[in-house]
């Protein structure tokens, strides 16, 4: 009698949990130094210094994108013959997304009732188009909103097609947003939050995913670097344009438009570069600081994390109020005390709804009699 056959899971690479939950802090520390501390220059040194390091943050958003990118593509293509291929992945990012997803809905619109339309939209998923409705944006959703559109559509691509013609379409779906947003800049328009703006990313981490299947499967040599040091050079020159060009360009202009549309390919290219070299390179010893305890429990709870910072900033500041310019002890307290809620926030929500809503998975999941289901490695902010 043959014996059911169990395809492989997805190695466990410790160095992209660090990769998260360094990411997760970058976002954590632009919302706590950055925008919600308005004219840092009439502070003391180290609050501008603080609100400029944590500028970049934002940029922790494309990390997770390169991240999930990757994830998911690996796990589609190691399940693309599967049965219940769809019903799975689906139950999946269900039960992984939506539970703390939609306590942070019921939330702000219980704390913010005239954000009810925005609430609207993220339950849809179109958050990102909230510029197009003129609603104003309340929270992180947009990029929630981003990911579920790719994944809408990706899945399919991923089964139909062969690795080699699916890294093709990642890598047209890398090129497209940038020129797309080149071109939106011509026209006076910088906000790039729609998905055809923005899913260079994803598509970054989808076509690497696609080149680690082809190193092991003999189509891509393994000793290839998916990184080579010009790229690395370029993204890096890219990502600092902004900086320099500001010198001479209007920042209300056209040209630093085009600027910001392409600090964000930089900024895609840099990541993928990072993730592309911690894969690469997993276990040595000059990554061991992605395997620290420290960046590997934030990258465990990245996801509630990355949802709960910028209300945690909003709430202390609508209870206590705005700080007094230039009182760092009030500033140190306000800083402590917001990092150490969110955290609290985050073991509660890892705990008590997270784990348990993905151990619903033995439930829901549908397997056969000849091939056991993978099972799905955390996702790409949790």
């Amino acid at each position: 009698m043959l014996q059911p056959t169990k395809r492989p899971r997805l190695a466990h690479i410790p160095e992209l949990d660090g990769i998260r939950g360094l990411a997760a802090l970058m976002v954590l520390c632009h919302h706590l130094f950055f925008t919600s501390v308005p004219h840092p220059e009439h502070w003391n040194g180290l609050v501008l210094f603080l609100s400029r390091i944590s500028r970049p943050g934002a940029s922790g958003v494309d990390v997770f994108f390169v991240l999930s990118g990757f994830l998911i593509t690996s796990l589609l293509l190691l399940d693309q013959s599967a049965p219940h291929y769809y019903w799975n992945f689906y139950w999946k990012r269900a039960l992984r997304v939506l539970p703390l997803y939609l306590i942070a809905l019921l939330c702000l619109i219980c704390l913010s009732p005239q954000s009810w339309r925005y609430v609207l939209l993220s339950l849809f998923f179109i958050a990102n188009f909230a510029p197009a409705f003129h609603i104003a944006s309340s929270g992180p959703f947009w990029t929630l909103a981003i990911e579920e559109q790719f994944y809408l559509l990706w899945p399919r691509f991923a089964q139909s097609l062969s690795v080699a013609s699916l890294k093709h379409l990642a890598l047209a779906l890398v090129i497209t947003p940038g020129v797309l947003r080149l071109g939106a800049a011509a026209l006076g328009h910088h906000d790039y939050l729609f998905t055809f703006f923005h899913c260079d990313g994803l598509a970054l981490g989808a076509m690497l995913a696609c080149k680690q299947v082809q190193s092991h499967t003999g189509d891509l040599p393994a000793s290839s670097k998916p990184w080579p040091l010009l790229l690395i050079v370029f993204a890096v020159l890219l990502t600092a344009l902004p900086a320099v060009s500001s010198i001479w360009l209007n920042p209300e202009s056209r040209p630093f438009f085009a600027v910001l549309a392409l600090q964000l390919t930089g900024v895609n290219l840099l990541s993928y570069c990072i993730v592309a070299a911690a894969i690469h390179r997993t276990g040595s010893g000059f990554l061991g600081v992605l395997r620290s305890r420290t960046l590997t429990f934030f990258g465990l709870v990245s996801y509630c994390l990355y949802i709960t910072s910028s209300y945690a900033v909003l709430g202390y500041d609508h209870v206590f109020g705005p700080m007094q310019t230039g009182n760092m002890r009030q500033y140190a307290t306000r800083a402590a005390t917001i990092v150490a809620a969110t955290l609290v926030v985050c073991v509660i929500s890892r705990y008590a709804l997270e784990l348990p809503a993905m151990s619903l998975r033995k439930n829901v999941l549908r397997s056969s009699s000849s091939n056991q289901q993978s099972e799905m490695p955390q996702a790409s902010r949790g």
